[in-house]
């Protein structure tokens, strides 16, 4: 092949630079890869000729050394945005139903903005060459600001720590400065591991990290490089089509988020199925409870068998555009088997002891409190007594000492989850070591290779490796000096700032990120799906320091984020590699952008929850403990109406799992969760079995069968689950059938597509609740139909659907609903006990 024929295959060559050299070198590495397309293994050979294809769709193979990239322009909107995102998504979490603010919309914002700054900013040179506006506004830059709003976008793991020990279990002596301190190194730490693993999982091509792709489509868009010019049969550019998708998702957004509901979770089952019992004296039949158990999707629901979506929201969650195909495929068939086989066949068989009876107390019913609308629950993270009647977590922990009331819980035990919960801790205890045992088996000896010759450029054929050689690396010293820094100050904040963690359970906590980073690390690389180290982090700890929670949520925190975070800064490095990005610039922006971050989400999370108030009621008087006498509103029977911090529950009642009462009394011997460790067992030798029968038939699909996606749940328990065919449809629609009979339509617009869907659902979701949902006392609502359920999808009973629509709609519009009135509900009783 020719440099001139070269050229001609490098989309968008025209519109960036690329030295001599560095073309030469491309022409060179084309000419390898194809003299060794019939010599490779069909392994590595089919994969990376489909990473090569998904790369080369969104990446220009090209490059401009000398445009600008941590610039004025960077610094003043990269931190007003982080700063915008930091205050509003920390705003968010105290919501019933949490949402946050995507980075898109920093993006978006800063676009035209960052032309503006271009045109008006002085071009006057100081300081020996620094300037105000260095020209034209790039994508580089655009890129940096990205990464400075991702760094806020989702708000400190550590918040539902400090906010758990300080205000729901009354730790007053925390500190804030111990708080701050705390969700630093919480956020930071995994920095310094990212960077001494970027040779394994940034460098190579074989690390795809698919989540950055409708990034960089978006950001080729809106920079209209890559192809952005209109050509051949294709007149429409990626900048056009980009905001034409984003306009037509915008409009859409309003139907299932506003206007009909219905759209985010069409349950088919409860369509099709008997209804449930519209007396709260008689039981509903048994086929009813179980087709509508199956086919419900809502929180507190059903599985969502046979449900589809048309929201975004919940379709995009499963990237089901940007993930491979083979890893979509493992992720839903996973999916499928967990939650359409294993969970209702330990439901209605009772595998568990009484998982049919969970949530059917009728106090909890929907002509009770309404927590359970269906009468019992599937789809539900909350505790049960050995009955199946809900109880509070809190209600099990000593606020003065923060341990297991012993009393209570032996009043109570065995303390129940439901079907779906047990499953899902099965499945993580599967995931976990299998996720360990297939990245032995398929990548340990390339690992094993880089990791000896670590002091060698092993990647120096990869155009974008070698590219990214131009620009001067962070030394590994840096990344050694942040994880000492932190590891100090870890310690210090844990042993006697109040978060009861012993300096020797800070060591443990980082060494399991240390060990998990780079297997879990390569998972997602190469599928876009992370696994968690929560539920491993937890059950250790709760075996080593049983009954006390504190230091188990801590515990738990530290070891996650510490991973997770790294992770994040590999996906950012991996961003920087594909854009070719400064690593220097990179590294300050996301090491600076947290640490802001961190500090407004502390201090403005007190705020919100000491906004609201608290209750001041002699019953609330704990004799010895001067913290007691009120409660927080935010946490009471009766909390404000939409602001109830339903997460920071969730992460408290698992730490009442984990640490109160402990994992050797909820899963040991004698447990009805027991039989949950066998999945430890399952995830060591299931890895096997597709790893064997690709040694005997090479040429087969054995390669793509990946146990860790297959076994990890990518949606939490307590998620809407109409999440499990509209992605798969869309999914095979996009990467089987358009990419293989409209490649060059693929290849063009595809990301973009999903950048656009992703885009334009952010801003409906920001302007629908900013007008009309933001004023807890003026809600502004639709009347209700067979389009706007109370439920969203009409599969609880009738009268609970007209009653809670009824004080909904009576509590709209700043009125207040008066159940007296209500000749039909108050006759039934509705929101009191059972008839």
């Amino acid at each position: 092949m020719t440099q001139q024929e070269f050229v001609q295959k490098s989309d968008g060559l025209d519109q960036t630079v690329i030295s001599e050299a560095e073309l030469e070198l491309a022409v060179e590495r084309k000419i390898e890869h194809e003299k060794a397309a019939d010599n490779v293994d069909p392994e590595s050979g089919e994969y990376l000729d489909e990473i090569y294809d998904i790369v080369d769709a969104v990446v220009p193979r090209t490059d401009d050394p000398t445009l600008p990239a941590f610039t004025f322009r960077v610094i003043i909107l990269g931190l007003g945005f982080n700063l915008l995102l930091a205050f509003v998504n920390t705003l968010f979490m105290f919501r019933t139903n949490y949402f946050s603010l995507n980075p898109f919309i920093g993006v978006l914002i800063a676009y035209p903005l960052g032309i503006f700054m271009s045109w008006v900013l002085p071009t006057t040179k100081f300081l020996g060459g620094l300037t105000l506006n260095p020209g034209k506004f790039n994508h580089k830059e655009h890129a940096l600001i990205y990464v400075a709003c991702s760094c806020a976008a989702s708000p400190a793991y550590a918040l539902y720590n400090i906010i758990g020990q300080k205000y729901q279990l009354y730790q007053a002596d925390l500190t804030a400065v111990a708080c701050v301190f705390f969700g630093i190194v919480t956020q930071c730490f995994g920095y310094g591991l990212a960077g001494l693993c970027r040779r394994y999982l940034v460098r190579p091509a074989a690390m795809l990290w698919p989540g950055n792709l409708s990034t960089i489509a978006l950001l080729n868009s809106l920079h209209d490089n890559h192809g952005g010019e209109s050509s051949g049969k294709l007149k429409l550019s990626r900048f056009s089509f980009f905001w034409i998708v984003t306009a037509v998702a915008l409009v859409w957004e309003f139907f299932p988020l506003f206007i009909m509901p219905v759209l985010v979770s069409v349950s088919l089952l409860c369509y099709f199925s008997p209804k449930l019992s519209n007396n709260s004296t008689v039981p509903s039949s048994y086929s009813a409870k179980v087709l509508r158990g199956l086919g419900s999707a809502q929180p507190n629901g059903g599985l969502g068998f046979l449900a589809l979506s048309f929201d975004w929201s919940v379709v995009g969650y499963q990237a089901p555009i940007t993930t491979p195909l083979w890893a979509l495929l493992n992720q839903i068939l996973g999916c499928w088997f967990m939650l359409y086989f294993v969970v209702p066949l330990v439901w209605v068989n009772n595998g568990f002891g009484k998982d049919f009876e969970m949530g059917a107390n009728p106090l909890d019913g929907p002509n009770g409190t309404g927590r359970f609308p269906l009468g019992f629950s599937l789809n539900t993270p909350a505790l049960f007594d050995a009955n199946g009647t809900y109880i509070a977590s809190r209600s099990l922990v000593d606020k003065a000492t923060l341990r297991l009331k012993e009393a209570t819980y032996n009043a109570k035990a065995p303390v129940r989850i439901s079907a779906y919960f047990a499953v899902e801790y099965l499945a993580s205890f599967i995931v976990f070591v299998a996720a360990l045992v297939h990245v032995g088996l398929w990548y340990g000896a390339d690992i094993w290779r880089r990791f000896r010759t670590a002091m060698r450029d092993l990647d120096t054929s990869d155009i974008h490796a070698k590219m990214m050689d131009v620009y001067p690396d962070v030394p590994d010293l840096w990344y050694i000096i942040l994880l000492a820094v932190n590891l100090v100050i870890a310690i210090g904040v844990c042993q006697w700032g109040g978060f009861d963690l012993p300096w020797w359970g800070v060591i443990l906590g980082l060494l399991l990120a240390v060990v998990s980073i780079i297997p879990i690390g390569t998972i997602q690389a190469i599928s876009g799906q992370q696994i968690g180290l929560n539920v491993m982090s937890e059950f250790l700890i709760g075996l080593i320091l049983p009954g006390r929670i504190a230091a188990v949520m801590s515990f738990k925190t530290l070891s996650y984020m510490s991973m997770y975070q790294g992770l994040l800064l590999v996906a950012d490095l991996k961003l920087g590699h594909y854009l070719k990005i400064p690593p220097r610039a990179m590294f300050t922006v996301q090491l600076f952008g947290t640490i802001i971050a961190v500090i407004v989400n502390v201090f403005f999370s007190f705020q919100i929850y000491e906004s609201f108030g608290r209750s001041d009621k002699a019953e609330y008087i704990v004799p010895g403990d001067p913290t007691s006498g009120h409660i927080w509103k935010l946490q009471s029977a009766e909390p404000p109406v939409g602001w109830s911090a339903a997460n920071f529950n969730v992460f408290l009642n698992a730490g009442a799992i984990w640490g109160a009462i402990g994992p050797a009394r909820f899963f040991g011997p004698g447990s009805p969760y027991v039989a949950t460790l066998w999945g430890f067992l399952v995830g060591f030798i299931a890895p096997f079995f597709p790893w064997a029968m690709h040694k005997f038939y090479p040429n087969g699909f054995w390669h793509l069968v990946n146990i860790p996606i297959l076994a990890v749940f990518p949606v939490q328990v307590g998620a809407v689950r109409s999440d499990m065919i509209t992605p798969l449809v869309l999914g095979i629609a996009v990467n089987y059938f358009i990419k293989k009979y409209q490649h060059d339509w693929w290849k063009k617009y595809a990301y973009v597509m999903s950048a656009a869907f992703d885009s334009g659902t952010a801003i409906a979701i920001t302007v629908i609740f900013f007008s009309f949902t933001f004023n807890a006392d003026y809600q502004i609502i639709l009347p209700y139909s067979k389009v706007q359920y109370a439920d969203s999808e009409g599969c609880a009973p009738d009268y609970f659907l007209t009653c809670t629509a009824n004080a909904n709609y009576g509590n709209a519009f700043g009125k207040s609903y008066d159940i007296t009135t209500d000749e039909y509900c108050s006759s039934i009783n509705f929101g009191g006990e059972a008839a």
